[in-house]
């Protein structure tokens, strides 16, 4: 239920019955069924100039400006450990190769660089090809291991490619992580 204000001509002062002046009608407060009161003339109309108005979105673009640069150096510092070093690789890689699946997951949970991902990876793949040899020459495996060759390849091809697919990515990442941007920095990380 929406009820207009009154004219400003039946506005009547309730002690002295009198219309009221321009002045009174300014300030006298208007009761909307919802409780609102209508802003005074100046709270109404009190805005900036033109001037003061563009000098604070200059300030709000600029103060925007310094955090993202801000947050960029703050990134570019934590981006630029998380590379890793040569040791980490193969510390990653030998608890990987020797370990199997639990040095697997264990070096890839431990590890929060580059290095340490690529190596457990790469220790990943050449601990597959470990258990596929180990299980076709092995007594026990005999009469299943000669029945499908071609299964004991494919495993062996596998594994060797996330081996080489690990070691590559390193490579590949520690001589051209100066060039890359922020999102592919993210991709290789995670």
């Amino acid at each position: 239920m929406v009820v207009p204000p009154p004219a400003y001509s039946d506005a009547v002062t309730e002690e002295t019955g009198q219309p009221e002046t321009e002045s009174q009608v300014q300030t006298s407060n208007f009761a909307f069924p919802y409780g609102t009161k209508l802003p005074t003339y100046t709270d109404a109309t009190n805005l900036p100039s033109y001037e003061e108005a563009e000098q604070t979105k200059k300030e709000e673009v600029e103060k925007q400006q310094d955090i993202e640069r801000q947050q960029e150096m703050d990134h570019n510092k934590f981006t630029g450990m998380t590379i890793g070093t040569d040791g980490i690789f193969l510390c990653t890689f030998f608890i990987s190769f020797l370990f199997n699946w639990i040095g697997f997951l264990s070096s890839l949970c431990l590890s929060n660089t580059v290095a340490g991902r690529c190596g457990a990876l790469s220790g990943l793949g050449l601990s597959i090809v470990k258990w596929v040899v180990i299980v076709k020459n092995n007594d026990w495996a005999g009469g299943f291991a000669s029945a499908d060759s071609w299964i004991w390849w494919l495993l062996i091809l596998c594994g060797f490619m996330i081996f080489i697919r690990g070691a590559v990515q390193y490579a590949r990442v520690k001589y051209e992580w100066q060039r890359l941007t922020g999102h592919l920095r993210r991709y290789y990380f995670f």
